[in-house]
């Protein structure tokens, strides 16, 4: 345990004793109440990077210098958690960054490579899934030579990034930096550390940037930031001299301060801040621990259990948002209210709320503003990591192996998994063999298993009667028993990505059946009194029956919907879901038995009240999509329009339109914006629409930040970098557009090959 975690014991008694009931009543004026919007959200991506503008300019310009050809290893280095890895993450996901380098991976790196299952093969291997490459067959055979020679070959013909995070050990530098020492392409190596040792060697192609505390003008900046405060607000101005005293330069104390007083009337900062520096008893520089615990104890009861919940997960673990809020619902940590009665949007704000506190760091974003994977910051973690222990979360089984955890009263702990390797599902089936033993699977509500290499269901998975969340979403099973009805309180059911096409009749008995995630699945004799609770139904075949035979136009409580239809139901399909009045994310595709594009009927849709995202597959007949008042996303793929002139008209604006898709339209040939349609797109993409040779209008988007062309004429790319220039655009050449629509079809339209 670092310094924060020695730290951290006598501060939290301290804190505990000095607020007393006074945490309630500052519950009580939490910003639970209201939702964020992608504004708000934006703020938070950048807050944490005040103050570091100008080192981040230098590390932009190390790495896109063209006059230096010669491998450079950029080290970014600070013994305290100031920033690095946010800095290299923006740095690394820079449009500018992602058109000059053709290959880029991440990897973070444990702190001791022989953890578990952590090794420098395994290393290889992450490496390996990030990078364009040949179809290589059974990784998981390959020696480290072997695989250490396949990432050599692919990566020697590009110009390539690489990010080595939190390298405590110069030795991991050595063996994924040196291989490459004589690429003269101008590839570039991202290395963070804590440890200035790893950073600084003499050897000319490492240079180190250090990164210090921040000023008072960018500390004051970044708390007004945190705040959302303008720089002229005199009623906190009177704050300004003790703040940057206790913060002492310190972001991750601005930010946690800051994250506590953003909830409160500024009246009631005084009191905060004494009782802050009233919990350090010691000398000198008020210590990060006090910050630490002052936003845990301050943190809105209902949501303490859904942050101690992500310690289930290892270290710096990239949680997807979809699965940890399924888990925070499956335990039953989510309140509804009669003002807040959807426990989806509820999850939502708990999660909003805890990045507010900068006590959940958003790792990935989806291209519509909204967060897409997420993680504890790991200086919290090591504090927290033995709370959630304490209090019976889990038994500590982390790694790339298995995370199980143990009996408790307080609270049944889940069964939850992150091993990805085929080699170690005879350690899962051992693991699981053993919590069935012993009896405690009857009492599971959560078994996870996503990502385990088809994992054996046991026959007493029908009498978990307390099981809420199956998960067995990247299992590649080809069969799921029929005595998966026969749970009675199941809610959640993940089947994604599977090989499994055909769902047992019985399901139509899990009557409190709320999410159902699927892939191109039929099921057995349709019935019109589907679970009405359904929320969420994805990857449902009906080809071309009826879609009333299911019952979904009784589904009403439908938030969002991933079906595939043919043209004898498009029509039947799309007046059944214009009857969905909560329904806000709609995938809709129409193939023929040959898997080839069918027609799709919209005119039922085209006055919608509440969809917000569409994607299609199939070729609307009546070019109709409606004006669509909240739509954000809108992609359209193969044949969805096959007209060879796409305009989109003033009068039917889009006003809330964030990114717009178009893959593969083979006829399109002119797209024309007219001047005040879609106001608010951020991202437009065009891939391989062949024919598609000019443009107009592309200029007259005000809030465009990018433009990606993927596989297109030469002709049109250069028509859109006269009328945009390149600040907004990312090119593709190359067959990837090819690989990557083959990687779609097999994933959502197919089953996964094992």
């Amino acid at each position: 345990m670092d310094g924060v975690g020695a730290a951290v014991v006598p501060a939290m008694d301290a804190v505990e004793k000095l607020f007393g009931e006074h945490t309630e009543l500052e519950l009580r004026n939490s910003a639970l109440g209201g939702g964020w919007n992608n504004h708000q959200y934006d703020q938070e991506r950048h807050s944490a990077l005040v103050g570091l503008e100008d080192t981040e300019k230098e590390l932009v310009a190390r790495l896109l210098d063209d006059n230096e050809k010669s491998l450079r290893v950029i080290s970014l280095v600070s013994e305290e958690p100031l920033g690095k890895t946010a800095l290299a993450r923006k740095v690394y996901n820079r449009l500018d960054i992602r058109q000059h380098f053709e290959c880029r991976a991440w990897v973070r790196v444990p702190k001791d490579l022989a953890y578990k299952d952590v090794t420098y093969r395994g290393l290889l291997l992450i490496i390996l899934e990030q990078i364009p490459r040949p179809q290589f067959t059974y990784l998981e055979l390959k020696s480290e030579e072997e695989l250490s020679a396949m990432i050599y070959q692919s990566l020697m013909k590009v110009r390539f990034l690489i990010v080595l995070d939190d390298v405590w050990t110069d030795g991991v530098r050595f063996m994924l930096a040196y291989p490459f020492a004589n690429v003269l392409n101008g590839s570039r190596i991202i290395l963070t550390t804590r440890d200035c040792n790893v950073a600084w060697h003499d050897d000319l192609w490492n240079s180190h940037l250090n990164l210090v505390r921040l000023s008072d003008e960018g500390s004051w900046a970044l708390f007004l930031k945190k705040v959302g405060r303008p720089q002229n607000s005199s009623d906190i101005n009177n704050f300004r001299e003790d703040i940057l005293r206790i913060c002492h330069g310190l972001s991750p104390a601005i930010m946690l301060l800051g994250g506590v007083l953003s909830t409160m009337e500024s009246s009631e900062w005084s009191r905060v801040i004494d009782l802050v520096v009233a919990a350090h008893f010691g000398k000198g520089q008020l210590p990060l621990s006090n910050f630490v615990v002052l936003s845990y104890q301050m943190l809105p009861y209902v949501v303490k259990p859904c942050f101690l919940y992500l310690a289930v997960f290892p270290k710096a673990y990239e949680i997807s948002i979809r699965r940890l809020l399924l888990l925070w619902l499956a335990h039953g940590f989510v309140q509804t209210s009669p003002e807040a009665s959807v426990p989806e949007d509820v999850a939502k704000k708990y999660l909003e709320e805890l990045v507010c506190r900068n006590m959940i760091e958003i790792v990935r974003w989806k291209p519509d503003g909204t967060p897409k994977t997420c993680h504890m910051p790991c200086y919290l973690y090591d504090v927290f990591l033995p709370k959630a222990k304490d209090i019976g979360f889990l038994d500590l089984h982390h790694g790339e192996s298995e995370c199980t955890s143990a009996d408790s009263l307080e609270f049944r702990p889940p069964f939850v998994s992150f091993n990805t390797r085929k080699r170690d599902r005879n350690n899962w089936r051992r693991t699981f063999k053993e919590i069935i033993n012993r009896g405690g699977f009857l009492m599971l509500k959560v078994l996870d298993l996503e990502g385990i290499f088809k994992p054996v269901l046991s026959k007493k998975l029908g009498i978990m009667v307390n099981l809420r969340y199956l998960n067995l979403r990247w299992t590649k099973l080809n069969l799921i028993p029929a005595l998966i009805g026969d749970l009675p309180r199941l809610e959640i059911l993940d089947l994604k990505y599977t090989n499994i096409t055909i769902l047992p009749c019985s399901i139509w008995k899990a009557n409190n059946l709320r999410y159902l995630y699927m892939n191109n699945v039929t099921i057995q004799k349709p019935s019109n009194q589907p679970p009405t609770n359904l929320e969420v139904l994805t990857g449902l075949r009906i080809g071309s029956k009826d879609p009333g035979i299911y019952g979904l136009d009784r589904c009403t409580s439908l938030r969002k919907l991933v079906l595939r239809c043919h043209s004898e139901s498009a029509l039947k399909t799309a007046e059944c879901i214009s009857r969905l009045g909560n329904l806000h994310t709609l995938k809709l595709r129409s193939m023929d038995p040959f898997g080839q594009p069918s027609n799709l009927v919209l005119s039922p849709l085209e006055d919608h009240p509440s969809l917000s995202k569409i994607s299609l597959l199939g070729v609307i007949k009546d070019h109709r999509i409606g004006k669509l008042p909240q739509l954000r996303v809108l992609n359209l793929f193969a044949s969805s329009y096959l007209g060879q002139e796409m305009t989109c008209h003033a009068d039917q604006n889009f006003p809330e339109l964030r990114v717009l898709k178009l893959w593969y339209l083979e006829k399109l040939e002119l797209l024309t914006v007219e001047n005040g349609a879609m106001p608010q797109l951020r991202e437009l993409e065009i891939r391989s629409c062949e024919k598609l040779r000019s443009s107009e209008g592309l200029d007259q988007l005000p809030a465009l930040k990018e433009l990606i062309l993927t596989y297109m004429p030469q002709d049109f790319v250069e028509d859109a970098r006269k009328r945009l220039g390149n600040n907004y655009m990312h090119v593709i050449h190359g067959n990837i557009a090819h690989e990557v629509w083959d990687r779609l079809q097999s994933l959502e339209g197919k089953t996964v090959k094992s």
